[in-house]
């Protein structure tokens, strides 16, 4: 393998959604990876799932994706079916990456491997994984998969706080296909890209032949604190529905937490936001406590809000809306598992809790003392803009690849 002659990367990435709007902090960490690529130096074509799920009109991206890179899109129905679900428990696979198996998409592939030499494809996320048999037929290009999580650990977590005893063996029955899948493409890829050390560690545990290097989530994160509210009111949280530790996270918080903080403490407004929120949520409505669904702007709503809740309870890798609430200066009550992976110490540049009274008290310490959680919230920042600044990671990540071809 040798680089272009111009000595650029050529960088094919595949995904399984266009990373729009950038409101969620999937579609944020994807579209950071593009545009790391492109700043770096990197050719980048992106062939992507234009999906029933996230489907995007292509002019909407003149000033998104495709500022950074060649854009080739397939459309995908990746809707959740009753019928097919049913009859993929009589098949060995699962059914969260079934729903990504494309013949147009393959020949796409196909077709873009033939009529172009590629250094090194990026496999984004676990759906693509299905590919990479395609890409070893028709190129020597170095294959690179990034693992957003652990998933077959996001499913077995989901499951494990699942009340509903069907969904709990359903849940299961899917972590355990997943499980497999994920297995061969850590062994299928010549590199997976954990997003934390913690991930990285979990991977090779699991996988032991598999190589796995770090490359966090990283962003455009300016040198100052971002000027917003640094008020504890209101509360907020912010995050995709349509992923099930986010809703379930929230669930837990209302149930368990939320009534007995705002009983406490009366003044507390709690605003939720995000895409594809749920009727029975959007039903809780209250004058305190406000489920607002999806946001025109998440960076403005972020700056808008007060402290910032986290209260993920399943999941793995790292939450993308943390590293985003760090970059712009917010104080942050998360909890462990919603913290995982990014280095972060309680009481420094983040607050942890991980039940009801802890959540209570550490809310309770930033009403009562404003120069404790500017202090985090500064913390919060400065550690974000040493450690997930989109130039210093893609710097490495590029010198990393040149090695490796």
């Amino acid at each position: 393998m040798t680089v272009s002659v111009s000595g650029k990367l050529r960088v094919l990435i595949l995904l399984n959604r266009i990373p729009f709007p950038l409101n969620d902090g999937g579609a944020i960490g994807t579209f950071n990876f593009i545009k790391g690529y492109a700043e770096s130096g990197a050719d980048v074509t992106v062939l992507a799932m234009n999906t029933s799920k996230h489907f995007v009109e292509r002019n909407l991206l003149q000033d998104s994706i495709l500022k950074y890179a060649t854009l080739q899109e397939v459309y995908v129905d990746n809707r959740i079916k009753p019928f097919h679900a049913l009859l993929n428990l009589f098949k060995s696979e699962s059914y969260v990456i079934e729903r990504f198996k494309s013949k147009v998409y393959e020949r796409s592939l196909q077709e873009l491997l033939e009529q172009h030499n590629f250094d090194v494809v990026h496999v984004d996320g676990l759906p693509p994984a299905l590919y990479i048999s395609t890409v070893r037929k028709l190129s020597n290009a170095f294959v690179s998969m990034r693992a957003h999580n652990v998933e077959h650990v996001v499913w077995q977590r989901v499951a494990a706080n699942a009340k509903n005893l069907f969904k709990k063996w359903y849940v299961n029955l899917q972590a355990k296909r997943l499980s497999r899948f994920e297995y061969t493409a850590l062994v299928n890829a010549d590199v997976t890209m954990a997003i934390s050390p913690d991930d990285e560690q979990m991977l090779k545990n699991f996988c032991v032949q598999a190589k796995v290097i770090t490359v966090p989530a990283s962003m455009d994160i300016a040198d100052e604190r971002p000027i917003g509210n640094s008020e504890v009111n209101p509360l907020f949280f912010i995050g995709s529905f349509d992923w099930m530790p986010n809703e379930q996270g929230v669930d837990w918080f209302i149930a368990e937490v939320w009534h007995k903080l705002s009983s406490n403490f009366p003044e507390l407004k709690f605003v939720i936001a995000g895409k594809k929120m749920n009727s029975t949520m959007k039903q809780l409505k209250t004058e305190k406590l406000l489920p607002i669904g999806e946001v025109r702007d998440a960076k403005e709503f972020i700056l808008d809000g007060g402290l910032m809740i986290v209260p993920i309870i399943s999941g793995s890798g790292i939450r993308i809306k943390i590293l985003e609430g760090m970059a712009l200066g917010k104080c942050i009550v998360a909890t462990t598992i919603a913290a995982e992976g990014l280095g972060l110490t309680d009481g420094e540049n983040i607050l942890i809790a991980d039940n009801a009274d802890e959540f209570i008290a550490k809310i309770g310490k930033c009403l009562s003392d404003a120069g404790y959680r500017d202090r985090i919230a500064r913390n919060a920042h400065s550690f974000a803009h040493e450690n997930f600044q989109n130039k210093k990671v893609f710097d490495k990540l590029t010198a990393f690849y040149r090695q490796q071809i």
